[in-house]
């Protein structure tokens, strides 16, 4: 059954590289390089203030780090078939299980490494301890992630939900007992402690686990939810087959359709406008990069950081929805429509426009409360009006044309 699942592993990567292409394409990237640029700079602004041995310092990466470990499910990779075709083979599944286990595992420590690298500072600030202490909390932080793993293992086969939660508070007990002694006495005492909970759990649990069979249904549920929120966040990106948009009625927002006058000219701007309102796939993405772009701009205060990712992020937002070109390409009817190709790219222009334009105010608000001096935020709104005009003059039509060929 291990090598079982490596097959499965080989399609499962095939596919995830497929998507990745598109996820981490030069815009993405750039937009991380740039945010974690002005974060890491601001962060070292930050801890230059602060005093030594600063006391809340501490808390502060214990509460980070307990978080960080809650990062990463066991990926089964079971599909709904199995329950009939793999039940045969049940007794042969903890070898399946265990190497999931392995798999999942390398993931969640590579954001353990460096996010336990980047609080390090905060360590030493709040200890005076050397940068070298690093490699016992990494070293504990990783025990502690293969003990949740473990647990995860044991949710899989069919026990109590109070059996599940106990074992859960025991795990989230004993992880803040080795991550608070570690910090406020000795980073080795934390490596113990994890080695203690990670034997414990492997012997027991392996104990119980002999005791119950699988639960399938719950093994293939949980892996559903798992891909579900990763191609939740591919599709901030691009299409994904796996998510099906839905289209609700929204009659609140009959008001801005009821602006659009019916005439042919405006053929495709209703349609536009239309699909955008009630369906889920282009305003949900819309929401989520203005949510988070206004979140991230309330806590900036350095004026050249809050104009590079103000502007990155309208740049983001329109590069995302220029392909609701596409929308209605699938259906019949708008090939026999006697109006001239030009007027659904002067359609797309003129939504992404308006929607820019709205992302934009949002923005300035969000600026103009955020930096101390007004004057630059004023130069921030400038800046951006200057880039939506540009993008919908110049860029859209290039992009279109583009996609045309």
């Amino acid at each position: 059954m291990s090598g079982f699942f490596g097959i499965r592993l080989a399609r499962h990567l095939k596919k995830m590289m497929k998507y990745m292409r598109y996820v981490f394409n030069d815009h993405f990237i750039l937009v991380c390089v740039f945010l974690l640029g002005g974060l890491g700079f601001y962060y070292s602004q930050v801890l230059k203030t602060l005093p030594v041995n600063f006391v809340w310092g501490r808390p502060i990466v214990l509460i980070l780090w307990l978080s960080l470990l809650q990062i990463g499910r066991i990926a089964t990779l079971a599909e709904e078939a199995d329950k009939v075709f793999i039940l045969p083979k049940e007794p042969e599944m903890n070898s399946y299980l265990n190497r999931a286990m392995r798999y999942s595992f390398w993931l969640p420590l590579v954001v353990l490494g460096l996010m336990s690298g980047m609080s390090m500072p905060l360590v030493v600030v709040s200890t005076g301890w050397a940068f070298s202490t690093f490699i016992y909390f990494f070293v504990m932080l990783g025990i502690l992630k293969a003990s949740h793993l473990r647990l995860q293992k044991y949710e899989l086969y069919q026990i109590s939900s109070s059996q599940y939660n106990q074992w859960s508070m025991l795990w989230l007990a004993t992880c803040l007992l080795a991550i608070g002694l570690s910090l406020y006495i000795m980073p080795l005492v934390g490596i113990l402690i994890a080695l203690v909970q990670f034997l414990s759990f492997y012997y027991i649990l392996g104990k119980k686990e002999q005791q119950v069979s699988l639960d399938w249904e719950k093994m293939i549920k949980l892996e559903k939810n798992r891909m579900h929120r990763i191609y939740q966040f591919i599709h901030l990106f691009t299409d994904v087959p796996e998510i099906s948009s839905s289209v609700k009625r929204r009659k609140f927002l009959d008001p801005f359709l009821a602006k659009i006058k019916k005439t042919t000219q405006n053929t495709y701007i209703y349609l536009y406008a239309r699909s955008f309102l009630r369906g889920s796939e282009y305003s949900g993405l819309f929401i989520r990069l203005v949510l988070v772009c206004g979140v991230i701009l309330f806590f900036l205060k350095e004026f050249w950081i809050s104009m590079g990712v103000s502007v990155l992020f309208i740049y983001l937002i329109g590069f995302q929805l220029i392909p609701i070109y596409t929308q209605f390409d699938y259906m019949v009817m708008t090939q026999l429509y006697p109006v001239p190709n030009e007027q659904k790219k002067q359609a797309v222009s003129r939504l992404v426009s308006l929607l820019l334009f709205a992302a934009a105010v949002l923005f300035s608000l969000f600026v103009l409360i955020a930096l101390p001096d007004v004057k630059e935020g004023l130069m921030i709104i400038a800046a951006l009006v200057v880039e939506v005009v540009l993008f919908a003059k110049f860029y859209v039509p290039y992009r279109l044309k583009k996609m045309e060929v």
